[in-house]
């Protein structure tokens, strides 16, 4: 017999941290790093609207990266930036990636560099290609680079074909520090291939993805070997594992803030509970934004910085 579904009530595991508020400032991207740290990429609100038109921006900008942790917050100052719609990351040795999620693909067979690694003064060192139509880039405990794409960069746009000859065709790939390709996202039996991939979690004892079609839970451990759970979900964006449970946020329409706690048992992640995210009554979750890395989603309310962990 089935165990009956729980309504979780689930509270922050800590106190709020806070972040230094920032005025006259506008948050270009916001991640949370394989160590937990919130990492924000932030510039000029004056400048902002002139970089976000086409794949890079129309000339080289400045920006800070500031990175906090329950200890507090540091500053680094970047230069030579030119991504639109950046997505940043810090790697063990302490770099810094700057992602452009766009690439565009010219019919001479050249392309766009849309990675760029700065050293820890803020010196650029390095760019790179990482492909088209990216949704998720993170980096694991070794400082390997893992990328999930959405649909335009599986199936091909701004100038990628439309086979498997491009960065994107299979959904999920890893890359070394230098840009080098690694390995490529292959279903395991019983699933199928990668068309978006919906969230990402790069966490310390393996690499989890949630995807179209299907939306099935798949594990690569440090073998390359890929594990999969199906599941009775659809369109969530985030999710938290520890062991075998999954904090899974998100979903279609009224479903967006929606929370589940997953169980995984059988090839299955099994819904055993729904969870509400219990914040303080002057917080709005729907105007939040959600990360999950690891065992914690991080729910980043303004300057309020809350942690929930799946162990309930």
């Amino acid at each position: 017999m089935n165990e009956p579904l729980r309504d979780i009530a689930l509270f922050p595991s800590e106190p709020a941290r806070i972040l230094p508020p920032r005025k006259g400032q506008t948050t270009l991207a916001l991640a949370v790093s394989g160590k937990g740290e919130v990492l924000r990429l932030l510039v000029d609100a004056n400048i902002a609207p002139a970089l976000f038109a086409g794949t890079q921006s129309a000339g080289e900008y400045s920006a800070i990266l500031e990175i906090s942790d329950s200890y507090g917050s540091q500053e680094l100052q970047l230069t030579a930036l030119n991504a639109s719609f950046p997505q940043v990351q810090v790697s063990p040795n302490g770099e810094i990636l700057i992602v452009a999620a766009r690439c565009r693909r010219f019919t001479d067979g050249s392309h766009e560099l849309n990675a760029r690694v700065y050293d820890t003064a803020g010196n650029l060192c390095r760019e790179f290609l990482l492909g088209d139509g990216i949704e998720h880039v993170q980096i694991d405990k070794n400082g390997k680079i893992w990328v999930g794409y959405f649909d335009e960069g599986v199936f091909g746009n701004y100038g990628w074909g439309h086979g498997n000859d491009h960065f994107g065709a299979a959904g999920l790939s890893c890359f070394d520090s230098e840009g080098r390709k690694l390995w490529d996202f292959q279903p395991p039996s019983g699933t199928d291939f990668i068309a978006d991939c919906y969230a990402l979690n790069v966490s310390k004892d393996g690499v989890w993805a949630y995807y179209y079609t299907g939306f099935p839970f798949v594990r690569v451990d440090d073998n390359w070997d890929v594990k999969a759970w199906n599941s009775e979900t659809s369109g969530a964006r985030e999710f938290a594992v520890h062991g075998k449970q999954l904090l899974l946020y998100g979903g279609y329409g009224q479903e967006k803030t929606n929370c589940k706690l997953l169980r995984l048992e059988n090839g299955a992640a099994k819904l055993a509970g729904r969870v509400c995210l219990t914040l303080p009554p002057d917080e709005d979750l729907s105007v939040a934004t959600v990360i999950g890395r690891d065992n914690v989603l991080h729910v980043l309310a303004g300057v309020n910085w809350y942690l929930f962990r799946p162990a309930v």
